[in-house]
């Protein structure tokens, strides 16, 4: 598992020599950048061959969770699924040997060590990261080339690959804005370098690229997606926040307004009222709190040591402290307490209010830091602290 210096902060552990500020400031959304170093062990403690095969080997492996990909011949999911879509485990190895990629989609969901690298970048973006695996045989290349339409970091593990950067056909695309090989043409190479063991690689979603594998040994890296929340996405909420309040924004277009006449001018002048309309009624803050609390509520908890905690029993003077790279906030909400974090709310009583805020300070605190709780119900709020993922207990 990669240490808790690195992971204190992820972005510099990734880009490192180069600065967050350059990052963000020249190349954030807009070029990539490609981050060598002599470290070859550097992103080692995240993954490795022998992690990928054991979890071939024995791991559950629902259908979606593997892909295979090869650029020429191309292979159908048929060639290593039985009838019944699950994985044909000997097919898989045997592709990889013939020259295919090996995928496997979300791992993050399948090994801690990932898991605890999304949550610590996730901080950092506040977005949903994810991460896919691509184990590619020697001499061979996966996919032609394409452009995503998410930012990735690809993080080099084991092994080279040769990368190739063109143009931008599409500039920032929009989520299902993916590329189309009838429409979309590579341009001309504006790079071409190896990324080798323990390099990064950030690519801008729309950057046209491909990649091989280089030498004798096959590549391993790690592609890390940041599905950030545009500003399309903010104000289409925002419109439909205020078609709540405003029956004017929840009227049919009229009748024939796609057949033929002259009424576009008149729609038109409709139109323009109501964006001035929605330009004066926008609430900002509201539908930015509707951003920040599905952000924290749709992160996975993170539960290790939680069920071994919960076996023990309730203790006031055992001491405790927030998860790292817990985000999660607290507020009041009628007669309640509402802590919002990783899987949804989570209510405790108004006198757990100074508990609760020693909590989220990262302070380590026992039962006895809930004060104003009867006493009997100051260890309950530390078990339901535990039970949701947001604590662990200090050994």
């Amino acid at each position: 598992m990669a240490g808790k210096r690195e992971l204190e902060d992820p972005l510099s552990w990734l880009i490192a020599p180069v600065a967050e500020k350059e990052f963000f400031d020249n190349h954030y959304e807009r070029r990539a950048l490609h981050c060598g170093r002599d470290d070859p062990l550097r992103f080692a403690a995240l993954l490795s061959l022998n992690r990928l095969d054991e979890i071939i080997a024995s791991a559950e492996l629902p259908g979606p969770s593997l892909t295979m990909a090869r650029s020429k011949p191309p292979l159908e999911r048929a060639d290593y699924t039985f009838k019944s879509g699950n994985i044909n485990r000997g097919a898989v190895i045997r592709h990889f040997q013939r020259g295919a990629t090996l995928i496997l989609n979300q791992l993050q969901r399948a090994d801690e060590s990932l898991a605890e690298f999304c949550r610590a970048l996730e901080e950092v973006f506040s977005c949903r990261v994810q991460t896919n695996a691509y184990l590619t045989p020697p001499g061979s290349q996966g996919f032609n080339t394409h452009f995503d339409d998410h930012d990735v970091f690809i993080i080099q593990v084991s092994g080279a690959k040769r990368w190739r950067l063109y143009e931008k056909p599409v500039e920032n695309p929009y989520r299902g804005e993916g590329f189309d090989s009838s429409e979309h043409s590579a341009g001309k190479l504006d790079e071409e370098f190896l990324l080798r063991e323990g390099e990064c690689l950030y690519i801008p979603r729309g950057l046209m690229h491909d990649a091989s594998s280089h030498g004798d040994a096959p590549s391993l890296h790690i592609t890390t997606g940041l599905l950030v929340k545009k500003w399309a996405d903010l104000m289409l909420e925002a419109v439909a926040e205020v078609a709540l309040r405003n029956p004017k924004f929840r009227r049919s277009l009229p009748p024939g307004f796609a057949g033929p006449g002259e009424g576009a001018a008149a729609l038109e002048t409709q139109f323009r009222e109501l964006v001035g309309e929605f330009a004066e009624q926008a609430h900002f803050e509201p539908v930015l709190a509707y951003f920040q609390d599905s952000f924290l509520t749709r992160r996975r908890p993170a539960l290790r040591g939680a069920l071994l905690d919960a076996a023990k029993p309730p203790s006031h003077s055992a001491r405790y402290i927030r998860r790292p790279y817990l985000q999660a906030t607290l507020r009041r909400s009628g007669s309640k307490a509402v802590i919002t974090g990783p899987g949804g709310d989570v209510h405790f009583e108004l006198g757990a209010i100074s508990g609760l805020e020693i909590f989220l300070s990262g302070a380590a605190f026992s039962a006895e830091d809930f004060s104003e709780l009867e006493t009997g119900k100051r260890a309950e709020a530390i078990r339901r602290l535990s039970a949701f993922g947001l604590i662990e207990r200090l050994r």
